[in-house]
Order: C-alpha cells, then sequence, then structure tokens
C-alpha cells in the first residue's frame, strides 16, 4: 500500500462525503475538480486498491453517488452491488465458452 496521496487524489478524496447519507456523484466531483469523469473513477478506484479508503457508490435509486463508508452496515452496502457485477460477468463469460460456436 502506497500511503503517499497524489494532489489530485486528496483533492478528489477532500469532496467524498463520509456516510451514506448524502453521496456526491461524479458530474459533481468533475465540476469542482475539472476532472474528467474516467479520470475521477481510475482515482477513486485507486484510493480503495492502492490506499485502501473504503469508498462505496450507489449505483440506483434517488441518491446515487460515491460516500466514504463510516461502518460495517455502509460498507456492506458498497460491497453488495460489486459482488451482483461479478456474478453477472461470470455468467456472461460462462455464456459465452459454452455458446462458441468455433
Amino acid at each position: 500500500m502506497n500511503d503517499k496521496l497524489t494532489p489530485t487524489e486528496l483533492k478528489v478524496l477532500a469532496i467524498i462525503p463520509y456516510g451514506v447519507k448524502e453521496p456526491i456523484k461524479t458530474k459533481e466531483i468533475q465540476t469542482r475538480t475539472g476532472l474528467e469523469i474516467r479520470t475521477i473513477r481510475k482515482i477513486i478506484s485507486h484510493l480503495i486498491t492502492e490506499h485502501n479508503i473504503k469508498i462505496g457508490a450507489i449505483r440506483t435509486g434517488k441518491e446515487q453517488g460515491y460516500f466514504i463508508a463510516t461502518n460495517r452496515q455502509e460498507l456492506e452496502l458498497a460491497i453488495r452491488p460489486l459482488q451482483a457485477q461479478i456474478n453477472d460477468m461470470n455468467r456472461r463469460i460462462a455464456s459465452l465458452k459454452d455458446n462458441a460456436y468455433f
């Protein structure tokens, strides 16, 4: 784990709220930082995987956006859609392998 955050990582991290009550949308992060959406997503992924920061995302409903998990329940809320996405991707891979015509 690399503990030293870049200035850009610090800028993005400072905008993400603690707790799930008021998540921030990627578009709002873009407006406040001037960064491209793809760059923001890459930075958030890096903050999670390399700096072990518990950033979650709500993908459905009215209150979509990123948040920093403050308890086990919020962490589970962040993990659940990721696990569902993995399961869906694995089903797609299996289907492609099973239905290969060549």
